[in-house]
């Protein structure tokens, strides 16, 4: 899954620019989809994991101590865009069920007797490679503790726009005094290690996040989930298309380190039908 791809937020300084996606990336993903129907939006996801099997190696918890390093390991070798110690410091601030912030943790040994296990999670020592399942408490895991290695994560934020995403860059003059803002998720940073891409794995992360978004009672009332994606990552761009996200402006600039420096909005509104689909799991 190449949605991690030189695809996370850095602050444009200002060079921030409305345009039309017309780059060749999305004329990429525009002819695979006109070619392949089934890369049209739908608005459903495709299979979460490839099987039974591999959901057994597979844990999906949030950030703590013990991941963090981990977490921030895969982040520097996989993007080309250093984040600041605050991001990562946010990345462990709610190491709950609620969390927007999540590790993919692989088990070698398939687990096999897995339990819903409620606990507090374990903020003690620093993050090693190998982690046992069980270091929190909002997922899955088994009496015997089949450890695994980080492989990859998500963190995203609740913001309050006064737009919908795609309308970004946001147009002028600002939102009438009339009008409140609405919630919105916005996805900081997708990776994962090359060998553990096309499992599912990417879009089980991104399950986990609207999953949370649609069942917790903090974020209820949440609009979208929407991302920047670097306008030259091709695969990234498709990646989301066939998740049911739309395509939208591109904002020139917002990259100061790459080249071509644009970024396309991606987006998938939040709808009656998801609310139902994950309060129903």
């Amino acid at each position: 899954m190449g949605s991690n791809c030189r695809r996370n937020r850095v602050e444009p300084g200002g060079a921030c620019y409305e345009g039309s996606a017309t780059s060749d990336a999305l004329k990429f993903v525009t002819q695979r989809a006109a070619d392949n129907p089934r890369l049209l939006p739908s608005g459903e996801a495709p299979s979460v994991l490839q099987s039974q099997h591999q959901s057994q190696q597979v844990s999906i918890v949030p950030i703590t101590e013990a991941t963090i390093s981990s977490f921030r390991r895969i982040i520097s070798l996989l993007l080309p865009i250093r984040y600041p110690d605050k991001f990562f410091a946010e990345s462990i601030a709610n190491p709950t069920s609620s969390s927007l912030a999540r590790v993919v943790i692989w088990h070698e040994r398939p687990r096999t007797a897995k339990r819903k296990q409620e606990q507090e999670p374990s903020h003690s020592g620093d993050a090693p490679d190998l982690v046992p399942s069980n270091s929190n408490s909002s997922t899955t895991t088994q009496p015997d503790d089949v450890p695994g290695t980080v492989v990859g994560g998500i963190q995203c934020r609740l913001e309050q726009l006064p737009f919908h995403p795609s309308l970004i860059p946001f147009p002028k003059p600002p939102l009438d005094d009339s009008e409140s803002p609405r919630k919105y998720c916005y996805i900081q940073t997708l990776a994962l290690l090359s060998p553990y891409r096309s499992k599912g794995i990417g879009t089980a992360l991104l399950e986990a996040i609207i999953t949370t978004l649609c069942t917790e009672q903090s974020y209820k009332g949440t609009a979208s989930i929407y991302a920047h994606v670097w306008e030259a990552n091709e695969e990234a761009l498709e990646w989301y298309v066939t998740r049911g996200f739309q395509i939208g402006n591109v904002v020139k600039g917002y990259y100061t380190q790459l080249k071509p420096a644009g970024a396309i909005i991606v987006w998938k509104d939040l709808g009656v039908k998801d609310y139902l689909r994950q309060q129903s799991k």
